[in-house]
C-alpha cells in the first residue's frame, strides 16, 4: 500500500512539474512574442518617421529653390506651385521657422537666407542627430559662384 502511495505521489509530482514546465514555456514564449512585436513596432514607427522627415525636407527644399528663382516673367504655374508649397509649409512648420523661411525669400540677408532656413528645418526634423552643420557648410549653386 505504501508503494502505491509513493508511486501515486511520484506520478502527481511528475504531472505537476510537467504542467509547471508547460506553463512556464508558454509564458516565456508569449513574453518573447510581445517583446519582438514591440521592437518591430518601434522599428516601423522609426521608418515611417524617417520617410515623413524626408518628404517634409523635400517640400522645404523644393519651395526654397522655386521661390528663389521666381521672376516677373516666370510662368503662372511656377507661382501656383510656389504658393501651394508655401501654404503646405505654413501648415506644419513652427511659426518662427516659417517666418524665417519667408524672410529668407522676401528679404534675404546674412542672418536670414535660404541656407539658414535649410539649417533651421534640418534641426527641427532631425533634432539631436542634426549635428553641427551650419549655413556656411551647405552647398548652393548660382552663375558666377566661385569666380573672383
Amino acid at each position: 500500500m505504501e508503494f502505491l502511495i509513493g508511486v501515486g505521489s511520484a506520478i502527481s509530482t511528475t504531472v505537476l512539474l510537467g504542467i509547471a514546465a508547460f506553463l512556464f514555456r508558454n509564458w516565456f514564449l508569449e513574453r518573447l512574442k510581445l517583446s519582438l512585436q514591440k521592437e518591430h513596432s518601434k522599428f516601423l514607427e522609426q521608418l515611417q518617421w524617417e520617410r515623413k522627415t524626408r518628404e517634409r525636407a523635400e517640400k522645404v527644399a523644393e519651395y526654397l529653390a522655386l521661390a528663389r528663382q521666381l521672376k516677373e516673367t516666370s510662368p503662372e504655374e511656377h507661382y501656383i506651385k510656389a504658393n501651394q508649397l508655401s501654404w503646405e509649409l505654413a501648415m506644419w512648420l513652427p511659426e518662427d521657422i516659417y517666418r524665417q523661411t519667408a524672410l529668407a525669400i522676401a528679404q534675404p540677408n546674412m542672418e536670414s537666407n535660404e541656407l539658414t532656413a535649410v539649417i533651421a528645418v534640418r534641426k527641427l526634423l532631425l533634432k539631436e542627430s542634426s549635428g553641427n552643420l551650419s549655413a556656411d557648410d551647405v552647398l548652393h549653386h548660382a552663375p558666377g559662384i566661385g569666380k573672383k
